[in-house]
Formats: structure tokens, sequence, C-alpha cells
């Protein structure tokens, strides 16, 4: 009963290695419902997991090798959703794929607090669920902020291809702000929010190191390993997303003509963008609050947060000192200071501007770093998992000196999408054309149908 519950929610939730829909899902629905989608459609997925794991099922006791197998499929899919979003060149599939990678490290925490359950290890237990919970709902912050970027610009530009992007910086820089929040937030830099749950999942991969079993002591490093590689590998991604779309030369004739989207679409990015900030800010009140939710769910002894970031046995009364975030509260209001002095340094110095060398050739924009440039030596070290697609162009990029160039996009056809996927879908559909002579219409037929599987039914009970 469990695998079942466990790999249906987990095909809503967007998990490896049923998350085809989900990349092609986000592209195709307007902006505002790929926000809600990310934001609170796959959450129902994990919410069902938790549901059968921990509720439904808990009564009984949990095997060990269920909470495994969950941390498994996580770390798979956060490391290959990533993986998946570095290839991309349209911005809401780049999007899609990064949730992915997110669900991955949910199901990670709740694989731990699953273990925890299974050891009667409350603090286990706690701290996963803990991670689990605050990073999903700073998945559903960040995530739609930037969906609701994603969406502004396609509406300036008209095109999810970031290859036509570009300089947007300039042109929508409210825009600009609040997606480079919603970057910072999912690539788990400090101090925005996405820094908090991740460290919480940190904290929780780390308590495997103190139990007994072998497994767990075991699986925890891999874990950690894989949660380093897909945290580089993000802040890779979102760097290279934010770099090619509102930095450098535009590339596209709509974006030099774009301008900032309506007042209405710039609160919400704001509103969402401040969120981010704020909850991170407050993580020291917020993480309690939803350690007793944790509590309460899984009728465990209450732990709490010490320190701002260490979790340890007690009671919510405990007082709460969050040194960490206090210091970088501390530092912030240096950091006009710091701009002055980096803006009178330039003043100082002599410098000229012009365009970039170009071995002798008149610049274009064409020239400029691209996406597929950026992400060259990831696509040939991962080749076998990208299986790129290439169509040619045959107008020319470039009309000066380089007179062959032509313009050339690359497409990812995921290995189990292609080894996998597509074989069931393809022998479903035989199989349905084969048993089509079934539905005759004939209501008679279809009451003989009823009746022969009732009979059918009491026999096996009966046997």
């Amino acid at each position: 009963m469990f695998l079942l519950a466990f790999f249906g929610f987990g095909a809503k939730a967007g998990m490896m290695p049923l998350h085809s829909w989900l990349p092609r899902a986000h592209p195709a629905a307007p902006s505002h419902a790929s926000a809600l989608m990310s934001g609170v459609m796959v959450k129902i997925g994990i919410f069902g997991i938790l549901k059968v794991a921990m509720d439904l099922l808990a009564q009984t006791g949990l095997p060990l090798w269920w909470g495994t197998l969950v941390m498994a499929i996580g770390a798979i899919s956060a490391l290959l959703g990533v993986l998946y979003a570095l290839a991309e060149q349209d911005i809401k599939r780049l999007l899609a794929w990064s949730t992915v990678e997110n669900v991955g490290i949910i199901l990670l925490a709740v694989g731990v607090a699953m273990d925890g359950l299974s050891l009667h290890d409350p603090l286990l237990t706690v701290v996963g669920l803990l991670g689990a919970l605050f990073h999903l709902l700073n998945h559903a912050l960040f995530k739609g902020l930037l969906f609701l970027g994603a969406g502004a610009i396609i509406s300036r530009l008209h095109t999810h291809d970031m290859e036509k992007m570009g300089a947007l910086a300039k042109r929508m820089p409210w825009t600009a702000a609040a997606c480079l929040i919603g970057c910072l937030a999912i690539s788990a830099i400090p101090p925005l929010n996405g820094f908090i749950s991740e460290w919480y999942t940190w904290q929780s991969l780390f308590s495997l190191s103190r139990v007994e079993a072998v497994a767990l002591q075991l699986a925890g490093p891999i874990a950690m390993v894989m949660l380093a590689v897909t945290g580089g590998l993000a802040v890779m991604c979102f760097v290279k997303m934010y770099g090619i779309t509102f930095c450098g030369a535009p590339r596209s004739t709509h974006a030099e003509e774009a301008q900032e989207v309506p007042n209405t679409m710039i609160v919400a990015m704001l509103l969402l963008a401040a969120l981010c900030v704020l909850i991170a800010l407050s993580a020291s009140w917020l993480a309690p609050k939803i350690m007793h939710i944790a509590h309460a769910f899984t009728n465990t002894p209450p732990v709490t947060v010490a320190s701002g970031i260490a979790l340890v046995p007690g009671t919510f009364h405990t007082r709460v000192t969050p040194s960490l975030l206090l210091l970088l509260l501390l530092a912030m209001p240096l950091l006009p200071g710091l701009y002055w002095l980096w803006c009178r340094s330039r003043r100082a110095a002599f410098r000229r501007t012009g365009d970039a060398w170009a071995c002798g050739y008149g610049w274009e924009n064409a020239m400029a770093p691209s996406g597929n440039g950026v992400m060259q030596p990831l696509r040939v070290v991962f080749s076998a998992l990208f299986r790129l697609q290439q169509q040619f162009d045959p107008t020319l990029r470039l009309n000066k000196g380089l007179a062959h160039v032509t313009a050339r996009a690359q497409s990812t056809e995921p290995f189990w999408d292609e080894r996998v996927i597509r074989p069931i879908v393809s022998a479903t559909q035989r199989l349905a054309k084969e048993i089509q002579h079934l539905q005759s219409g004939d209501f008679r037929l279809y009451c003989l149908y009823v009746v022969a599987a009732l009979v059918v039914l009491l026999i096996a009970i009966a046997v």
C-alpha cells in the first residue's frame, strides 16, 4: 500500500521517475497558473505522502527501508532535476525542472523523518519534518516569484527563449530586482529563506550520523554529497538564468524595445520577494511554530531551536538566540558605506569604455556569451543523460568575418523519457487499440461486463 501511495502521490509532486508531465505542463500554462501549480499543486503530492506514511500507516510501524527509499529518490530527483534545468534554454522549462529538484530536496528531508519514526527517534523525526515543511513553504514563495517574473518577461518579449533576451535589467528594473531576490533564494544564498530551509535539511542529514543503523550511516554521507553537488549546480543554473536574461546586450529586437510591466504585476512580484526576505529574518520565530506542527503531526516529544542554528531536545519555551541572523543584520548597515567606497574607487581610476574586442572584427550582440556556451562542459560530461537534439538554422548567425557560423538550437531529451516513459506510452496505446472492440456501445454488453466482474470478485473473496 505504501509503494502505491508513494508513487501515486509522487507522480503528482513531480518526483523522478514520474516527472515527465511537469516540464511539459509548466511552459504550456499561463505564468500565473504555473506559479500556482509549482507553489501549491505539487505540494499536495508531498502532503499525500506525509499523510499516508506518517499518519495512516505509522500506527503499525514503518520499516526502515521506506524512509531510505524516499531519501534515495529525493536525492536522485534533486541532482538530475538541476542538471536538466541547466541544459534548458526555455525559461519556464528551466523553472519546471528546478521544481523537480526542490521536490527532491523536500523528499530527502521527508525520508529522514520517516527513518526517525522507524527508529523511534523524535529528534530525527522532527528535524526532518522541519526541513521538509520549511522548504515546502519557501519553495512556494520563491518559485512563485520566479514564475511571475518569467511571465512578466514573456509578456514583453513574446518568447520563452533566454537566448533572445538580455539587457533587461536596464529596461525592466523592478522585474530584475524581484527576480534577483528569487534567484538568490532558490540558490540557498544566505540570508534569504532558501538557505534557512536547506540548512535544516542539512542538519537532518547530519543527525543520521548518530543512529546505530549501518545503512543510514552510509546513506547520510552519500545524500550529503549529492545535496552539496545539487546546491552548487543550482547556483550555476540561476547565475546562467539571471545573467543571460537580464545582463549583457539585448539579443533580439523585442529585448531592445522592452518596457517595464504594469504596476499590478510589479506589486505581486515585490510582495513575494519581501516575503522571501521576511521569512528568512523571522526564521527563529517561525521554526518553533513549524516544529510544533511536526510534533502534533507525528505525536513525538517536542524539540526546539537553540542558538538559531542547532536543534536540541527541550521545550518550546527555550529562549531562541539567532546569533547568525543577528550578525547578518548588524552587517547590513555597512553595505551602503561599502557601495560608496566602490563608487569612489571607480571615479578615481581612469577607465575607457568601448565595445568588447572581437578578434579584429566588429562587435555584434550575437557574439555575447550564451547559455549553451555556459552549459557546454556539463553537456559533454553528462551527454548520456541529456540526449541532445540539435536543429540547425540555415540563416547566418554572424554577418561579419565568421561567415560560416550558423544559428543552432539544442534541446534535451531526458534518458528516462526516451528509454522508459515513451515505450510504456506506446505499449499502452497499442493495447488500447487492441481492446477497443470491447467498447461496442451496446448497453447490454456493458451490463454483462459488470456482472462478470462482480462474480470474479466474489469468487476471489471466497477463496
